[in-house]
């Protein structure tokens, strides 16, 4: 009887003939795509060679795909990236698939060469920005990806591109005064996002608009204000220079080369057809004055749409460095343009640490083959590795300072003398650069020899510490015990690494003493980020939700380090084999000749203060008579009557001044215009400052108008520091507003 169930399944096999291909010249990487026909990718087979340069492959496609589209070409190894497959310009052939079938392919070498690939190999570090020393970025991944420009600068309109020359004509009549090689890239970044053509594009700026834009730029950028303005003239200027010039003059000077690669002459004389041409394939040159130039960067970077391939991925190793090698087509004519993306992984969420916007400004150009970059990373939440450095024969112990501030930085932080409570620190004792107190949150600091835990034998070593702290003056030791955690970086298989952490402490009892803390042990690969470089953490103010609360009471204190063995017995650096030594300066020898007290502590001394700053406007006068709670003051003769605004901005302790300076501001009207320059002093000496008037004539105030509203601003900056910075909780602001009118009116 004659079997009439219907087939599910059919079966496709794929046989690829390259033609004129020979063993030397290698087989292609190459795929066989199964489409549907409405182009849904439904599977993917690699091509592998057979003895007589014919490769065969079989899929099993079910019923209902009866109308295939199958493409043959380079590999892609990510599906996601499928679309990157015409590029290769694939062989492409139609299947209806009514019965098994067999496809069989002749690829012709004009059409299969190019599917060849050579590699190419791309290395570099990843580093994070920090004080000193940068520390390497240890966990991660970098993409990589090549940039192709061509498509953003083809599509620029005429006019963008003739402004574009006229910008450059008029920069070489007229440099500006900065050393554009001189700034670092990655400050760079004259807009808060990056349009890369795959959304909707941002609206094109009009004349008005960069106008604007570069009325908002820093001082040190005050020249480009006017730059707009110079591009109109600038080839007519050039036009009557060139004419007033010998021949031989002019000769040389259009000879002389206006960027790499690039004379005069080819940017004066070219027709925009044949600039834009030279800025697609001299980009990299022009990139300094299209990108570091911000009055040319908003003329043509609103319309640009570059697009990005991805070549890669790396996975960072424990010392930053990363490599990959890619493949590349034999028949690229041009060295790959980089641009790289890192990313890692923070508390379980994939965050972006790097990737330098505009992506055609940060791009490498024309990199070359195994040549290392640099990446660096300023991302405050990524987290770096610690490197320690050459070993040093002689064990020690240095206290580094307060979070990046150092202790040869604060005023007597360390007296070579016993530290006996009633004897009086020096007034500036304790005060960062001897003016600037502390306060908040304090992170000690410490760099520690790595045999430290093997000393003394039998091997009980320097196995913990201990800092406390007592106010100067008493004789009560309190010890710091906030928790200490440090990260360390730990691999659980070939390639594959993990964060794990180790509680240093505090630990009680060891022995008889409490509170202790461990010294890390030096195998273990730990990282480089705030609290994972904390050895204390004294907390003299918490923060509340709205205030600071202080925990100790303001004054001078010091500070207690303290190092026991294994057993909890205190040690002393001449029995234990070690020595204290602190920093002397950024660079340069240390100071190792410190007072070590008889019990073997060390002591340094520090001053807190918790105090906010007070800013308070007390009253707006004219002529000596203050306004009414509405602030209206009638004046009769502007050239002759002045305004007196009373104020008070000082720090309140009765020892110091802890106030950096404060700013008075007067601004008129709705446009906020500022009245005269703001009244601002620094590095105040005296402990309070009295009220004060600040005085102004009313014709000043008032300009072209004869009545109008101001608006007052008093804001003071304090001295207090956390290590890091001035502490910005303890700045204080007082407002207050005045109307001016004319008697009568």
């Amino acid at each position: 009887m004659e079997n009439n169930t219907k087939k599910n399944n059919f079966s496709l096999e794929v046989s690829v003939d390259l033609k004129e291909s020979i063993k030397e010249q290698g087989w292609p990487e190459i795929a066989a795509y199964v489409f549907s026909r409405s182009g849904r990718l439904i599977d993917k087979k690699l091509l592998s060679k057979d003895k007589s340069q014919i490769s065969t492959v079989k899929f099993k496609i079910k019923a209902q795909y009866e109308n295939l589209i199958v493409k043959i070409g380079p590999e892609i190894k990510e599906l996601k990236d499928i679309q990157r497959l015409k590029k290769y310009q694939p062989i492409v052939k139609r299947v209806e698939l009514k019965e098994d079938t067999i496809l069989k392919i002749e690829i012709l070498k004009p059409f299969w060469i190019c599917w060849l690939k050579a590699p190419y190999h791309v290395t570099g570090s990843v580093m994070k920005q920090k004080p000193g020393d940068d520390a390497p970025i240890c966990v991660g991944e970098v993409d990589i990806y090549d940039v192709d420009i061509r498509c953003c600068i083809l599509r620029l309109p005429d006019i963008i591109i003739e402004q574009i020359r006229d910008s450059i004509i008029d920069i070489i009549l007229d440099p500006p005064p900065i050393e554009i090689e001189k700034i670092p890239p990655h400050l760079i970044h004259w807009d808060d996002d990056d349009y890369c053509g795959t959304g909707p594009g941002r609206p094109f700026p009009k004349p008005r608009d960069i106008a604007e834009r570069l009325q908002g730029l820093p001082h040190e950028w005050a020249f480009a204000k006017s730059r707009p303005q110079a591009i109109k003239n600038a080839r007519n200027k050039m036009d009557g220079i060139l004419e007033a010039m010998p021949l031989t003059q002019k000769r040389e000077f259009l000879n002389t080369e206006a960027v790499e690669a690039i004379n005069v002459s080819q940017i004066i004389y070219s027709n925009t057809p044949q600039f834009k041409n030279l800025l697609v394939e001299k980009f990299q040159s022009f990139r300094f004055w299209l990108c570091w130039y911000p009055w040319i960067y908003w003329l043509w970077w609103p319309y640009c749409g570059y697009s990005l391939e991805k070549l890669g991925t790396a996975e960072l190793q424990p010392d930053g460095s990363f490599s990959d090698t890619v493949w590349l087509s034999v028949c690229r004519r041009d060295t790959p343009d980089l641009w790289f993306l890192v990313k890692q992984e923070i508390n379980g969420i994939e965050r972006v640490i790097y990737a330098r916007y505009p992506v055609p400004c940060n791009t490498y150009w024309n990199h070359p083959d195994g040549k290392p970059v640099t990446l660096i990373v300023t991302d405050p939440k990524a987290v770096a590795c610690y490197q320690p450095g050459p070993g040093i024969a002689e064990a020690y112990i240095m206290p580094m300072g307060i979070y990046e501030d150092e202790w040869y930085q604060v005023d007597n932080a360390h007296i070579k003398a016993l530290c006996v409570p009633a004897n009086p620190l020096p007034h500036g004792c304790g005060l960062y650069n001897g003016t600037d107190p502390y306060g908040t949150r304090l992170d000690i600091r410490m760099q520690l020899h790595d045999d430290l835990r093997t000393l003394l034998p039998p091997n009980n070593g320097v196995r913990y510490y201990r800092w406390s702290y007592r106010r100067h003056g008493t004789t009560a030791w309190y010890h710091i015990d906030t928790p200490i955690i440090h990260r360390y970086l730990t691999k659980i298989a070939p390639g594959k690494y993990v964060i794990d952490s180790e509680k240093l402490g505090p630990n009680s009892p060891v022995g008889t003493e409490n509170n202790l803390f461990m010294i890390p042990d030096p195998n273990k690969s730990w990282l480089d980020n705030r609290n994972d470089l904390a050895f204390a953490i004294w907390h003299t103010a918490i923060w509340d939700g709205s205030k600071y609360i202080p925990q100790v009471q303001d004054g001078k204190y010091d500070l207690r380090l303290e190092v026991f063995d294994k057993n909890g017995n205190k040690l002393n650096p001449a029995g234990a084999g070690f020595k204290y030594v602190l920093p002397a300066a950024a660079m340069g020898p240390v100071d190792d000749s410190l007072f070590v007290e008889p019990d073997g502590s060390l002591i340094l001394h520090i001053h807190i203060d918790n105090k906010d700053t007070v800013s308070s406007i007390k009253s707006v006068a004219l002529n000596g008579n203050k306004a009414g709670d509405c602030q209206f003051l009638e004046y009769q003769d502007e050239f002759s009557d002045s305004v007196g605004i009373e104020y008070a901005a000082y720090h309140p302790t009765s020892t110091h001044n802890f106030i950096h300076h404060y700013n008075l501001t007067i601004r008129r009207g709705i446009s906020g215009y500022a009245i005269g320059s703001p009244v601002s002093k620094f590095n105040e000496t005296t402990p309070v400052v009295p009220w004060t008037i600040h005085s102004i004539d009313v014709d000043d105030l008032l300009g072209p108008y004869e009545q109008c509203a101001f608006g007052v601003w008093l804001h003071t900056y304090p001295r207090t520091r956390d290590g890091h910075s001035r502490i910005r909780a303890y700045e204080s602001s007082d407002m207050s507003a005045f109307a001016i009118v004319k008697k009568g009116s």
